[in-house]
């Protein structure tokens, strides 16, 4: 199986997500979408955030929530969220919150 040209098509849309994309800036996460033919939701987290465990949970809990709600994760839209170094210390309901709002700010259904 070659796995090269799925992920140059991705990254040619990485691209025009950032030349493109409409972005929110919350408190805890950035978020970023564009319409696209390849349909995912990218979570991004820096190494300065904390160790691997606490980037772990972050990704975790961010992942849950896009599973239990559908309109978090549209089809046929790039969707890149960014977790803030300061996010921390924050909870579930915390990234549950923030990514309601940055959702309901770029209307995507």
């Amino acid at each position: 199986m070659f796995l090269g040209r799925p992920n140059l098509r991705l990254r040619h849309e990485i691209r025009r997500l950032f030349k493109s994309g409409r972005t929110h800036r919350g408190r805890l996460v950035h978020v970023r979408v564009c319409r696209s033919k390849a349909s995912a939701t990218l979570i991004s987290i820096r190494r300065q955030f904390g160790n691997a465990v606490k980037r772990n949970k972050a990704r975790r809990r961010i992942r849950d929530i896009c599973r239990s709600h559908a309109w978090l994760n549209p089809r046929g839209r790039l969707v890149l969220i960014t977790v803030s170094d300061r996010a921390t210390p924050a909870t579930f309901v915390d990234y549950q919150q923030d990514l309601t709002a940055a959702f309901s700010a770029l209307d995507t259904p």
